[in-house]
């Protein structure tokens, strides 16, 4: 039988700050990483026998979307957050070129599903040739082509293959 833990949350002042108990060390690594993604920092996790943990959370991505739809677009932007990243939405490609001419600091590009395949492929190489570190994913909707030259196509909506992936191509 394991015992309790304490998950603390580290203060700006060096102080620990108590947040919870969970049944073991395991279960509180999972709920300090679903703390960290609403509460970004550093969490301590102490068990009774003296072990310590320190988890910090990872760095937040700026993630850059340029969708066709402002309602895909905002739940997009939700989610991500939700998951601790900043999130820049924009709603077209001409809006995409005017924002970047003063965003710099990119860590992936997300281009959505709902305009002509032309109109996402030109952003596309738009993207690749001003940014060309930065990893492009693509949404399809099922059953569609894949858009080339990007770093990854996800099928629309289907979060599980998206939040994997966002941990794969960060």
């Amino acid at each position: 039988m394991s015992l309790p833990v304490n998950i603390f949350k580290l203060q700006r002042d060096g102080r620990l700050c108590w947040i919870e108990s969970a049944e073991d060390m395991d279960h509180a690594k999972a709920r300090v990483r679903k703390l960290a993604g609403s509460s970004p920092g550093e969490y301590v996790i102490t068990s009774r026998t003296g072990e310590k943990i320190s988890i910090k959370s990872p760095l937040k991505r700026i993630m850059f979307q340029i969708g066709y739809d402002e309602k895909e677009l905002k739940l997009r932007a939700d989610l991500f957050r939700r998951f601790g990243h900043e999130v820049i939405s924009v709603a077209d490609n001409d809006a995409a070129k005017h924002a970047l001419e003063s965003i710099h600091n990119v860590d992936i590009f997300i281009v959505g599903h709902a305009a002509p395949e032309q109109t996402r492929n030109e952003m596309v190489k738009w993207l690749k040739t001003n940014f060309p570190k930065v990893k492009v994913v693509a949404l399809i909707p099922p059953g569609n082509r894949q858009l080339d030259s990007v770093d990854c196509n996800v099928v629309l909506n289907d979060w599980d293959e998206w939040l994997l992936l966002l941990d794969a191509v960060g």
